[in-house]
């Protein structure tokens, strides 16, 4: 019991640690990246929080304010916005990048590449390969940003207006790829179905009796028993018989048509006979 007790004092300070160490070690990697990328963006474009939304747009070279305005979350038709400092705004140099990219084309850099796909409409593989990833197993692209990768969104719009100059050639491939598959599997299906009655259908028997002229048994089938045999033969036997009777109660009852009148000499027109011309001469 002791033991038990000192293992699990020894243990759980371990594990205390291991829950207050862990979650503080994103965030300050989150952090460092975005200051890294908030002396980027004032460097490269030349404004800070404490400017002006306005002077922000003009550093930005923003054509659309109110789709931008969209962008950050902000109501496009306040104009009382435009010359506010970005601070009071609770918006971040960085976070202006982000919302030009979003107007300008549709995404950001923060966007995984399955978003990106999802809102260019572009397969994942094919993005992922267009991008440089050559592996179509590959998934770990797809829950990564362009920005982890690398990638600016220029050359992602670059990407897709390949994609799109080509997309023609890409369907009819898919097309005809999709045809091909349904038709041979529909081909070979037909062909399997033909081939299943072959492998039901029962090897006919000959269970022909065959008998010689004296009504002897000449040929038989083996698997037939005696009594079976014997049965046929019987049954043939008195078939036989009965067209015989037949036969001859069909010759008691036809007889020779003959005329009576001929048969006792008299005439069946007397008066005729006597008055004929060979008579009368």
């Amino acid at each position: 019991m002791r033991k038990i007790i000192l293992l699990v004092a020894l243990i759980l300070p371990l594990i205390l640690v291991a829950q207050v160490e862990l979650p503080a070690l994103n965030p300050a990697v989150s952090d460092s990246l975005t200051l890294v990328r908030e002396q980027e963006v004032q460097s490269e474009y030349g404004f800070r929080d404490n400017d002006s939304l306005k002077y922000a747009a003009e550093k930005l070279d923003i054509d659309d304010l109110r789709a931008w305005k969209v962008a950050l979350g902000l109501e496009p038709g306040n104009e009382v916005l435009d010359n506010m400092m970005l601070s009071k705004l609770e918006i971040t140099p960085y976070r202006a990048v982000l919302a030009k990219q979003t107007v300008e084309y549709g995404f950001n850099e923060l966007n995984t590449v399955s978003q990106i796909a999802a809102v260019l409409n572009i397969p994942n593989k094919k993005l992922r390969s267009l991008l440089g990833n050559d592996d179509p197993l590959d998934n770990s692209w797809d829950h990564q940003s362009i920005q982890a990768l690398n990638i600016r969104p220029a050359q992602v719009r670059e990407v897709q207006e390949g994609f799109n100059e080509d997309i023609v050639y890409f369907g009819l491939s898919v097309t005809m790829v999709g045809m091909l598959v349904v038709f041979s599997a529909l081909l070979f299906t037909s062909i399997i179905i033909s081939q299943l009655v072959h492998l039901s259908r029962e090897k006919k028997r000959d269970k022909t009796i065959t008998l010689d002229s004296d009504k002897a048994v000449k040929k038989a089938p083996k698997d037939l028993s005696r009594n079976v045999i014997v049965a046929a033969v019987t049954a043939l036997h008195l078939h036989e018989m009965e067209l015989e009777e037949k036969r001859k109660m069909v010759l008691t009852f036809r007889r020779t048509p003959a005329n009576q009148w001929r048969a006792s000499a008299i005439l069946s027109m007397p008066n005729r006979e006597l008055n004929s011309p060979r008579r009368n001469k």
